[in-house]
């Protein structure tokens, strides 16, 4: 790598503090093609007299973010990155003000934040991005632990339920003629085909994924296989549709498939209506039904995995509102934020 010599002697104190680089050729590019920016910028600050500070909107550009994203997939810590920022700071100084001729005090100290700004300004949007790529790895870990147990209840939970179904029915062909025992084994069947359903649903809800849709499309997407022909059963989007954070996004949609889940344990018979509100910041999700509702002064998270939902909005700093009362029917109301964090 073609090192200018008044950057020789810095790039190889930083290469001694971060010795995997002389093994990765890749990221030795990055870290020497990041430094020649940050003295670029900070040459630029001080010949326009640029008295900004580090935070402004130049610090979500692309070239940042793609940086963090290169540290995060070589699992190099941002830690490392601001060691290094801080040895370049140090020891390029001196010659930084010999550069741009700085003489007097106040020319000295606009050199000092001209560069201290070129070189900090790169790391909010490294640690963005670097945060944003193992949340993604942490998503993608949860979502391949939840096709696996997708698969096990449904290949075998659902088949030995299926199975018992089959020999309670094969039980009331070959004998039929006992009036108790055939009522009690009916009432058995019915409730291993509750039973099935139920892990059916489950396992389909497990295996839900938004993958490249837009959230309102995922949820009509998996709708469709959990409730199929259900014209009581409506979605409706308004406002600009937008992409959020992936892990946002897979999470919204496993609250939204539980709280359809919750109309159908207990208010099947109802009319359910999903609104998707695109808002500037956020995106508001309702699911109302007009079913029986229940009593929201009593205990009712066990049943209606309130908790769950609950617990799942915060992980992705949503809010998350259920409202209802006997005879009114039942509101969930999610409220997710579009920002990247």
């Amino acid at each position: 790598m073609d090192v200018p010599e008044q950057l020789s002697p810095t790039v190889a104190r930083i290469s001694a503090m971060l010795p995997e680089l002389n093994h990765d050729p890749v990221m030795a590019a990055s870290l020497f093609e990041n430094v020649k920016s940050m003295l670029a910028d900070a040459h630029d600050r001080y010949t326009h007299g640029d008295e900004r500070g580090i935070t402004s909107d130049l610090l979500l550009a692309d070239e940042h973010l793609a940086t963090g994203a290169l540290h995060a997939e070589h699992l190099q810590h941002p830690a490392g990155a601001m060691l290094a920022a801080e040895v370049l700071f140090d020891e390029y100084l001196p010659v930084f003000v010999r550069d741009v001729g700085a003489s007097s005090p106040e020319d000295l100290l606009r050199a000092s934040r001209a560069l201290h700004a070129g070189i900090w300004g790169r790391f909010p949007a490294g640690a963005v991005a670097y945060t944003e790529a193992l949340r993604q790895r942490v998503t993608s870990a949860n979502l391949d632990s939840r096709a696996h147990i997708a698969r096990d209840l449904h290949d075998r939970v659902a088949h030995g339920i299926l199975a018992g179904l089959q020999r309670i029915e094969l039980a009331l062909l070959t004998d039929p003629t006992d009036v108790e025992r055939v009522a009690q084994l009916e009432a058995a069947a019915t409730q291993l085909r509750r039973a099935l359903g139920d892990v059916q649903n489950l396992a389909v809800a497990l295996h839900a994924r938004v993958g490249d849709d837009l959230l309102h499309c995922a949820l009509t997407r998996h709708v469709k296989d959990l409730f199929p022909d259900n014209e009581r059963l409506t979605i409706e989007s308004r406002g600009a549709p937008a992409r959020l954070a992936n892990w946002r996004a897979e999470e919204s949609l496993t609250i939204l498939l539980e709280a359809l889940t919750n109309w159908w344990k207990h208010a099947r018979g109802s009319v359910v209506h999903v609104q998707f509100d695109w808002g500037t910041d956020a995106l508001t999700v309702s699911v109302q039904d007009d079913g029986p509702g229940f009593d929201s002064d009593g205990s009712v998270d066990g049943r209606l995995g309130q908790s769950t939902m609950r617990e799942r909005a915060a992980l992705i700093g949503a809010q998350l509102r259920v409202k209802s009362a006997s005879g009114t029917g039942t509101g969930v109301i999610l409220v997710v934020p579009k920002g990247t964090l």
